[in-house]
């Protein structure tokens, strides 16, 4: 597998996992017995016996718990293996499956006995067939240092490469094919969450969020599709694979009717969102993904919340 290191960045440490059930305790004394999963800046993942998982503030949870979680941060991981992990370099590296070319993200300190997400990542249509290129401004709200600290996850950027990504529709072509057998085998090969892989994507790469989330519903836990979607008879498949649609009114490049038929679709679905803007035109993106809601939003889809 060929592969390019980017400039790297450094990203904090994702607090590493624990396969041992104990005992927790929240601050209000209530006690239940479960298996530490992952824990981020803010809150701490458990799985109960019967295989449900949760997610806890760390406000909720005893100062002891606390402790314990702050010292297993302290802890060495086990070092991932297999043909993807020269890749974790804490930036993009570049690589190639078969026909696809594609960028991937990964800290250099994941750890091989926990379980991270991971989000596929489209891009909108290009001319511009040279690998790396993909990987724009929206994408890093995903990799940087605030981002991974708060939501630790591993990311991929396929390629839409020509004649698909230029004036085709890449994402129900070839490329978006292959993007789903390179995340079948990188969930084989890495720390991945089975339940928690997310799909993301921008103009041609919305439309494709929907499209691969529609022919592989039992791939993805929830998407984000900004300025491009399915029509609405694929919307039996949102309502167990949650997607928040993002457009723009005066987007003079892909109607917003798409994304309104859709919405109307779904309207009923408490799960599944729609926000227009006003004024943006075509290049929402940027403003969407910077949106800490969107984050917080996808990120919970396969975890349940704790109640």
């Amino acid at each position: 597998m060929k592969h390019l290191k980017l400039t790297t960045l450094i990203v904090l440490a994702p607090i590493l996992a624990c396969a041992e059930p104990r005992t927790w305790t929240s601050s209000d004394g209530r006690q239940i017995t479960a298996e530490y999963v992952s824990s981020t800046a803010t809150g701490v993942s458990i799985k109960l016996p019967d295989g449900r998982s949760f997610t806890l503030g760390f406000d909720k949870l005893s100062p002891e718990d606390q402790a314990w979680v702050k010292e297993r941060a302290q802890q060495p991981g086990k070092p991932v293996e297999g043909p993807y992990a020269d890749l974790l370099t804490g930036d993009w590296a570049l690589s190639q499956k078969g026909n696809l070319p594609f960028a991937l993200f990964g800290a250099t300190n994941l750890d091989a006995g926990k379980k991270y997400p991971l989000v596929l990542a489209l891009h909108g249509r290009s001319q511009n067939a040279e690998n790396g290129k993909q990987v724009g401004g929206w994408m890093k709200s995903f990799t940087d240092p605030t981002a991974q600290e708060a939501h630790p996850c591993i990311v991929v950027a396929p390629l839409g490469y020509q004649p698909y990504g230029g004036e085709g529709t890449a994402w129900n072509n070839p490329p978006g094919m292959e993007a789903i057998e390179l995340v079948e085998d990188l969930i084989k090969n890495l720390p991945i969450d089975e339940d928690r892989v997310y799909a993301v994507g921008y103009s041609m790469g919305g439309f494709g969020t929907c499209h691969l989330m529609n022919t592989h519903p039992k791939l993805f836990a929830a998407g984000v599709a900004v300025a491009g979607c399915t029509d609405p008879s694929s919307a039996p498949t949102f309502k167990k694979s949650p997607i928040w649609l993002h457009h723009a009114a005066d987007d003079p490049r892909v109607e917003v009717a798409y994304s309104r038929n859709l919405a109307e679709a779904l309207k009923r679905e408490k799960d599944c969102r729609y926000t227009e803007y006003d004024t943006g035109g075509h290049g929402i993106v940027g403003q969407v993904f910077a949106n800490p809601e969107v984050h917080e939003w996808l990120f919970r889809f396969g975890v349940k919340e704790a109640k």
